[in-house]
């Protein structure tokens, strides 16, 4: 499942015309908005970190966006441009 967001991530990273508000990527796009669902079912699982590290390996760096003393509240992914929050 990681190689279909790393597939759309580079997807968004091509699109010259994508639009980024705040240094985020706008999750009312189609393409952002499959990243999104895709991150919040494989990389919050049990299995989040197997998939967490294919990304990185392919320069996707994954960190916390908000947290509480729990952990992590949402995760972003950052691309050249800008992020793309989930969680």
């Amino acid at each position: 499942m990681a190689n279909l967001i790393i597939s759309l991530l580079k997807e968004i990273e091509s699109d010259t015309m994508m639009e980024i508000r705040e240094n985020c990527y706008d999750a009312r796009n189609p393409l952002v908005s499959a990243v999104v669902y895709l991150a919040n079912n494989y990389l919050t699982g049990d299995d989040r970190h197997v998939h967490m590290r294919v990304l990185k390996q392919n320069g996707f760096d994954i960190y916390p966006g908000e947290q509480d003393r729990f952990g992590w509240l949402t995760g972003c992914i950052q691309l050249e441009k800008g992020r793309i929050v989930f969680g």
